[in-house]
């Protein structure tokens, strides 16, 4: 479906940009099948894959690829760093069969055991089955501490109940995916007292406060979801890379992309009044780099950022709350030791 729905965005409507998909699967289904091809530039505000930066490697993005989210390669160390920080040793890993569950699972491994660290057995499962017993009886097989649980609520549901009622020890490590008040809620907060999470986190700008403000004041509360600020400054870097350009072909905003997010440019924010500030600079001929609400946005040669990560985790009163973050500067030293 979402191959079918960026090719009539494309092929009827003739976008030269979509922002999506959230889903790693769909969004290299649409990569590889419409957008590169087509010349058509792709954001996506939640596909963390890393799949995606071999991709790019490879030459077969075209460069039309971006993201405003970190790749799991960084997740997957941080969740390292935090399951080693909170004293586990032995840990098992149940993660969904995609690229999602596949490349978070590998990251996490390989930063684990980095840090002297057991992974006690790597177990994966497809979706939508309706009883998960033999994948959680195989995962529980050499005793771990805790449980990774590497997917999306629905099957994460019946996998965390099934590892309850098996008798598996009551300390998870859940990602983004499972960042979700009812995930919690449906398994019982009651067995989640001994959590650690983590999710893209972001780095504390004026575009944050601003973009915050203003969805309150449109929707009535703050996003519910994770990556809504993604989506966001998607959004706000295709126009301002439109308004580089002077120019709507994709190939146009793939290269202007970064040259409004020139750290040597000078700094805009969110907002109406900053945006027609970066207009007014971009007709100047000035450079510019605008912050977003996720943080400054520097692309690599992949279409890559760096970020930090939030540790979350459920308070005594069962609800998901952020405690932390693991830094874009810890998460280097782990990169660096690694290779």
């Amino acid at each position: 479906m979402g191959v079918d729905a960026a090719k009539k965005l494309v092929d009827v409507q003739q976008v030269p940009a979509i922002i999506g998909a959230l889903s790693s699967g769909v969004s290299a289904a649409i990569l590889t099948s419409v957008t590169a091809p087509s010349q058509v530039v792709q954001i996506s505000p939640a596909s963390t894959s890393p799949t995606f930066s071999d991709l790019a490697k490879q030459g077969k993005t075209g460069g039309f690829w971006f993201r405003t989210c970190p790749s799991d390669a960084l997740q997957g160390l941080a969740m390292a760093k935090v399951a080693h920080d909170a004293g586990l040793k032995k840990v098992a890993v149940m993660y969904l069969n995609n690229p999602y569950g596949q490349g978070l699972s590998q990251e996490f491994t390989a930063g684990f055991k980095q840090l002297g660290g057991t992974v006690t057995e790597n177990v994966v499962y497809n979706p939508s089955q309706p009883s998960y017993r033999a994948e959680v009886g195989k995962a529980l097989g050499p005793t771990p501490d805790a449980l990774f649980l590497i997917g999306y609520p629905g099957d994460g549901t019946t996998i965390t109940r099934e590892w309850i009622a098996a008798g598996g020890p009551q300390k998870f490590l859940f990602p983004d995916g499972l960042e979700s008040q009812d995930f919690v809620n449906d398994v019982g907060a009651q067995y989640m007292k001994d959590v650690h999470g983590t999710a893209p986190g972001t780095d504390t700008t004026p575009s944050l406060a601003t973009f915050q403000g203003e969805f309150k004041t449109k929707f009535g509360t703050l996003p519910t979801q994770a990556y809504i600020p993604n989506a966001y400054d998607a959004t706000v870097l295709i126009g301002l890379a439109m308004e580089q350009a002077k120019s709507s072909k994709g190939p146009a905003i793939r290269d202007a992309i970064r040259k409004v997010t020139d750290p040597k440019g000078e700094k805009v924010y969110a907002g109406v009044a900053e945006l027609k500030k970066a207009a007014q600079l971009l007709a100047e001929g000035k450079s510019i780099q605008y912050v977003g609400a996720t943080g400054p946005l520097q692309f690599d040669a992949n279409g890559d950022i760096a970020a930090p990560m939030q540790v979350w985790n459920v308070s005594a009163q069962g609800k998901v709350e952020g405690t932390g973050m693991v830094t874009v500067a810890q998460i280097d030293a782990m990169r660096t030791a690694k290779k």
